[in-house]
């Protein structure tokens, strides 16, 4: 304990300065107490509740409504919301929370979005009260390999917290409603019903064959790409029952009408897509959970939008341009987007910034992604144009080309500089940029040159 009091003792001391320089948002106090002490996040104590939220896609803007809530009722929270997730934003969140003789005193809750193939090397540690989990994908096969590879990792957080914790799962999920079945832990589940999403067909499957016996797994519906309500014709491999199940999604109203307990409630959508009804109906579980009332879920919720670092729009002379977030890298992610760009019925054109930052110094980095993602999805009549930058230009240039999207529709620049000078206004009413995570920044700052480009042009 010796050890741990010292890496407390300085990591606050370089916290404070770091706040006083501007940068409370900095995670390298949290590295350097992991650095000091190894086991830091088992000795820190916790404030008297504790959310993780996990998953391959939508843990960032779950995470954001839970804290938004949670801040609006008036607790104190801390919570990594600039996507600090693991070991070091944890031990800057936690240390936020105690005071110089390790006391819980300084926080209500701490709110955990939580990178999902480290889980079971943190939460077990921290062992937080609830842990949400929002989907198991295709991601990225440099960092998490394959869908069953992450499924381990966080089915040996769950083996080893036990009733410790409280499980919120995607009843829809074939991959990680399975989790926590021998753990120990109450199992909550949500889900939802088919409100008409008619996914298209996708190139690569995040599973297929089921688990259990190895059959084909079949669908009474699906909502996008593997999620829905699946089951297997030769075992009882099936969708598990919701708790709280989204049965319509009222588009007149914007609004998702979720059962309970045999009551039905009405609440606001942050947005149009599929995967954002999730993300709402995943906060609204785990708020119930809490004992949040239904009617100020629904009120708090009217006040929300998908967080800024995910979606952005401006508007000038009758065209929105928006900037998007699309990982590259994360197939499934990017597939559902790509998806929502073709169901998207305005007329619009596309700019892909999907290269990471990273990969500028790593230029051996496999391509594999591009040829696993639904690029296809692309070649659609409603999208004019694409306009690729970036040091991966050629590369998307032929994935797209093998997609059928005719070549008079592919613009490709290797300087992305010179991508606002593309961009064509006629005849479109939306133009999206599509970004990497790692540029978001960058991103709004193209979609404000392409923006600037056109009052410059609409003023001569």
């Amino acid at each position: 304990m010796f050890r741990f009091y010292i890496a407390l003792w300085i990591s606050k001391i370089v916290m404070f300065i770091f706040k006083l320089k501007g940068s409370e948002r900095n995670d390298w106090p949290g590295l350097l107490a992991y650095k000091l002490c190894p086991q830091f996040l088992k000795y820190i104590n916790k404030p008297p509740l504790v959310i993780a939220i996990t998953g391959t896609n939508g843990k960032t803007t779950t995470s954001a409504l839970i804290n938004n809530k949670l801040v609006a009722d008036g607790y104190r929270v801390s919570f990594n919301d600039w996507g600090a997730n693991l070991q070091a934003g944890f031990g800057l969140n936690l240390m936020r929370c105690v005071n110089f003789l390790n006391k819980p005193t300084k926080m209500d809750v701490a709110v955990l979005e939580a990178d999902e193939k480290t889980l079971d090397d943190t939460m077990t540690l921290i062992e937080p009260d609830y842990i949400l989990v929002t989907n198991i994908c295709k991601d990225s096969l440099r960092r998490n390999g394959h869908p069953e590879f992450i499924f381990d990792h966080v089915e040996r957080t769950f083996n080893v917290l036990g009733n410790k914790t409280v499980a919120i799962l995607n009843a829809n999920d074939p991959i990680s409603s399975q989790l926590a079945a021998d753990s120990g832990a109450r199992r909550v589940f949500y889900g939802m019903a088919d409100i008409g999403a008619d996914p298209f067909e996708n190139t690569v499957k995040d599973i297929s064959v089921c688990p259990v016996c190895g059959d084909d797994i079949q669908y009474n519906y699906r909502l996008y790409r593997h999620i829905g309500d699946f089951y297997c014709n030769s075992c009882d491999f099936a969708a598990p029952h919701a708790k709280y199940f989204a049965e319509a999604i009222d588009h007149e109203r914007k609004e998702l009408i979720v059962k309970e307990d045999g009551e039905r409630s009405a609440y606001p959508l942050i947005s149009d897509t599929v995967f954002n009804a999730f993300n709402v109906l995943s906060y609204i579980a785990l708020m119930r959970e809490l004992g949040t009332d239904k009617q100020e879920l629904a009120d708090f919720l009217r006040t929300q939008r998908v967080t800024k670092i995910r979606e952005t729009s401006v508007e000038f002379n009758g065209i929105e341009y928006l900037t998007y977030a699309a990982k590259s890298q994360n197939v499934s992610a990017a597939s559902t987007v790509f998806e929502y760009m073709a169901k998207e019925p305005s007329v619009k054109e596309l700019v892909l910034l999907l290269d990471e930052m990273q990969d500028r110094n790593h230029p051996s980095e496999t391509i594999t992604w591009l040829y696993e993602t639904d690029y296809e999805f692309l070649n659609s009549p409603n999208i004019k144009k694409i306009i690729v930058g970036g040091h991966m230009y050629l590369n998307h240039r032929l994935r797209l080309l093998l997609a059928g999207i005719d070549e008079s529709k592919i613009v490709c620049v290797e300087d992305e500089s010179e991508i606002v000078d593309h961009v064509d206004r006629s005849g479109i009413e939306k133009v999206y940029v599509l970004f990497e995570i790692d540029y978001v920044t960058k991103a709004r700052k193209m979609r404000d040159m392409i923006v600037e480009r056109a009052k410059e042009e609409a003023a001569k």
